[in-house]
């Protein structure tokens, strides 16, 4: 492949070449040229281009230096099909869009992060919160300088995101020990920010989050009338000596009540008091929001005086949901809302290969909710992660058995369509015809564990983060096939159109259901365990 390059910038010859570094398949003569236009969209882009046989002639207009890294995304999806020409005047629809590495647990290893930030590139974010709740530096050694390790690896990062049009923000947690009144923690905030700020940081998080309610000293109970008083005032003393150092910073703040109906009198008293400049985050009705709307967006603007910029506790799984995957696409998040927002932040899972995929698709709906289509999405997820068609199929088998979600979405769409046929023969009698559709399922689940588990799989990070789950896997695999035998063996009373069967027929399901709860993982949704306890039911009748 060759690649040459006009009228671009330093910054965007060095993302040119960030970029096409990973690419090296394509046997092509590329020709790109860079001119400073006006897209229809802020940050967006305007991609002509052309090809003839194996040469390519593209043009790539941009008002932001940055938005060249949205133009060869779009390019290459031109390049991935068989049209001959594209026209198009394309950008986002969300001004801050992203991750945000808030979640409790292991964190993600600094490899992990660096692949990340190019993953969020081809995803068109913009933003990653640095934001593990479960390291020392974030919540409990605050006030100490960040080290010189701890710099040189930020400093990668950062230089990582640029070349990605990913702003990197560092966050800093001080309320489990903060004295609000102490300007010396507010300076200890802010070295933290200006040592950031020297590797080249523009944003930088301030997370009240998850801390106790009260004031703790007795200087704090006796200056303020709330918390809400507290934080407003200290934020807003970290925010002005942030803006001595460059007007143009965003500070983005994580509210002690960060959830709910967004009319809370801590909100109206936060956001009335807080300087306008400072995003306020907020995670919707609930935590774990099944859906995020405009309404309740307005309700929030209305009463903290700013859009929100949504925390979206989705695919998380920290906590007790550890015993969960998260790998659907994001649904619920309704239509327009960007213009109700300052941006959007996916807390993604602990397991950061397969967080992917539900982050791909969240790319996606940020960048244009009106033609988000999350099943189509997803399926472009698979064609990006994973090359290998063989492996994309056996993959997305599996992942069809786990794709339920906090926002909807069916867990097992592929094992409830089987279900569907073999419940639809057992109710007409058609017992063997049952229990040939459930063995022939289990079956198919048995091959597909083995193909993902043999050591040729191109994915192999993927297959470890899931092992637990692939266990689940095969239990539900064979517990369909003996479910099937265990149909097969059962009479059909044609008077009482019903399914008869002895103690034993029903103990064996009990055992079935056992097996499958005995594993702490989940997978399959109720998909089994529903239709076997309404079996078990009809023969105890």
């Amino acid at each position: 492949m060759a690649i040459s390059l006009k009228g671009a910038s330093i910054l965007q010859s060095e993302i040119n070449d960030s970029f096409w570094a990973g690419r090296s398949h394509y046997d092509l003569n590329i020709e790109i040229t860079v001119n400073k236009t006006s897209p229809i969209k802020a940050e967006g882009f305007i991609l002509k281009a052309t090809r003839t046989a194996s040469h390519i002639s593209a043009t790539i207009g941009m008002d932001r230096e940055s938005s060249f890294r949205y133009g060869l995304n779009s390019l290459v999806r031109w390049l991935q099909s068989d049209n001959e020409t594209i026209s198009v005047d394309d950008g986002p629809d969300f001004p801050i869009r992203g991750v945000v590495e808030g979640f409790y647990g292991k964190a993600w290893t600094h490899e992990q992060r660096l692949r990340g930030l190019k993953l969020c590139g081809d995803y068109n974010m913009n933003t990653y919160f640095l934001a593990p709740k479960d390291v020392p530096w974030q919540r409990f050694n605050w006030r100490a300088p960040f080290t010189s390790d701890f710099l040189k690896l930020t400093d990668e990062l950062i230089q990582t995101g640029r070349l990605n049009a990913v702003a990197v923000a560092v966050c800093v947690s001080p309320g489990l020990s903060v004295k609000y009144s102490d300007q010396a923690d507010v300076m200890a905030v802010v070295h933290r920010y200006k040592q950031l700020f020297d590797l080249g940081a523009k944003h930088f998080g301030l997370l009240w989050d998850d801390i106790d309610w009260e004031l703790s000293y007795p200087e704090d109970i006796a200056r303020y009338v709330s918390t809400a008083a507290a934080h407003a005032d200290f934020t807003n003393r970290v925010w002005s000596e942030l803006a001595k150092l460059d007007s143009q910073l965003i500070l983005t703040v994580c509210p002690m009540h960060y959830s709910g109906r967004g009319n809370e009198p801590y909100l109206h008293d936060l956001g009335h008091a807080l300087h306008p400049r400072i995003n306020l985050m907020w995670t919707g009705r609930s935590i774990c929001s099944e859906y995020l709307d405009i309404s309740d967006a307005v309700i929030f603007e209305r009463t903290a005086l700013r859009p929100p910029l949504y925390w979206d506790n989705f695919p998380v799984n920290d906590g007790g949901l550890q015993k969960n995957l998260y790998i659907g696409p994001v649904r619920g998040r309704e239509v327009g809302l960007h213009k109700y927002s300052a941006g959007l932040v996916s807390n993604p899972m602990l397991q950061f290969e397969m967080s992917q995929f539900p982050l791909f698709t969240i790319g996606d709906y940020l960048w244009n909710t009106t033609n988000y289509d999350p099943d189509k999405s997803w399926e472009n997820a698979l064609i990006h992660l994973v090359e290998s068609p063989e492996d994309r199929m056996a993959l997305r088998a599996f992942m069809r058995t786990s794709m339920g979600t906090v926002v909807g979405g069916d867990p097992a769409p592929d094992l409830r369509a089987e279900f569907r046929k073999g419940i639809t023969a057992w109710r007409v009698g058609d017992l063997k015809t049952a229990g040939d559709v459930f063995i022939r399922a289990g079956d198919a689940m048995v091959k597909n564990h083995a193909y993902l588990r043999h050591l040729d799989f191109s994915r192999p990070l993927m297959i470890l983060e899931i092992s637990q789950w692939l266990e689940k896997y095969l239990i539900g695999a064979e517990v369909l096939i003996s479910l099937g035998e265990i149909l097969k063996a059962c009479g059909f009373d044609s008077d009482k159109r019903c399914i008869t069967g002895s103690s034993s027929e029903i103990a064996e399901l009990a055992g079935l259901i056992e097996r499958l709860q005995a594993h702490r993982k989940n997978l399959f949704g109720d998909q089994i365990e529903g239709p076997i306890n309404e079996l078990m039911a009809e023969l105890g009748s």
